[in-house]
């Protein structure tokens, strides 16, 4: 007796689905993670700005507010997370090695900023891990750094020296506001007179990382001291690291000249030079770079 087959023979409905599924993978392979296109700048454009508007968010929380606003702002944050789980897992579904891509530093800076809202859905927040989850909320100041992961960006192509400048920018600005973050939630209970806000821990950060050192406001907790000296080094670690690096690119730039080349858009090229040395088109000098 013939073996009947398993397989069933697919219907114009699971054909249909199967093609649409295709064309939301393709789409999305193509844009996501993509400044060169017109639908990929619109996609991280969006992000970016709903990103900076949940880190506000936590910052408005962090100020005396009422029962009504704490409300409104925590299923603001919920749409926002949703958001965020959404694109991770788009992320995911168009990543040819899932695992490499699920151990991508971008992509641990995307679950970190998800996290958080497992307190929200799973009632474990009597387990001091889960409270200590909801700081997790402050990392979101990370994902600005995949804007800035090369010279093409949202915002235009940048130069070399641009790109380490932002970036240094960003790292100083990162440091601060993490650091500020976590000292407003360590001290907030313990100090209030001092970190009542997170403006206040942000000043006390500043001062801190410049080397002034007013000393009217200071950590009164063991978990706070340890949060600054974390602070400091992680600025006496990366800061100098970026500047010896836009030094270097300085000096290697120097003597070169800016011109975009239109095929494939380099924008620094030595003087003497009369063909891209990345794609071989032809280039016009136009200035030389400073």
């Amino acid at each position: 007796m013939a073996k009947r087959k398993s397989s069933r023979k697919l219907t114009d409905e699971d054909k249909i689905d199967i093609k649409i599924h295709q064309k939301v993978q393709k789409y999305l392979h193509l844009h996501l993670d993509n400044y060169g296109s017109k639908h990929g700048r619109r996609i991280e454009g969006t992000l970016f700005f709903l990103n900076f508007l949940a880190i506000v968010l936590f910052v408005i929380e962090t100020h005396n507010i009422s029962d009504a606003t704490q409300t409104f702002l925590h299923t603001a944050e919920l749409f926002l997370v949703g958001i965020f789980i959404l694109e991770y897992a788009a992320r995911m579904w168009v990543a040819e090695r899932k695992t490499k891509h699920f151990f991508n530093i971008y992509s641990i800076i995307d679950l970190l900023a998800i996290l958080p809202v497992a307190v929200n859905f799973i009632n474990l927040s009597f387990l001091r891990i889960f409270r200590i989850l909801r700081l997790f909320r402050i990392l979101r100041i990370l994902r600005f750094q995949r804007i800035f992961k090369s010279k093409n960006t949202m915002f235009g192509q940048l130069s070399d020296t641009q790109l380490v400048i932002i970036r240094i920018v960003l790292t100083i600005f990162t440091i601060v506001f993490v650091s500020s973050g976590f000292l407003w939630a360590i001290e907030n209970k313990i100090n209030p007179g001092e970190f009542g806000s997170i403006w206040k821990a942000m000043y006390f950060a500043i001062v801190t990382m410049s080397t002034v050192g007013y000393g009217d406001i200071t950590p009164v907790s063991a978990w706070g001291r340890i949060t600054t000296v974390i602070m400091i080094l992680s600025g006496i670690a990366l800061i100098p690291w970026q500047l010896g690096k836009l030094l270097k690119i300085v000096i290697s730039t120097s003597g070169k000249t800016k011109s975009t080349c239109k095929k494939c858009g380099l924008i620094e090229h030595d003087t003497d030079a009369k063909f891209c040395k990345q794609c071989g088109k032809a280039v016009k000098r136009n200035k030389k770079v400073n």
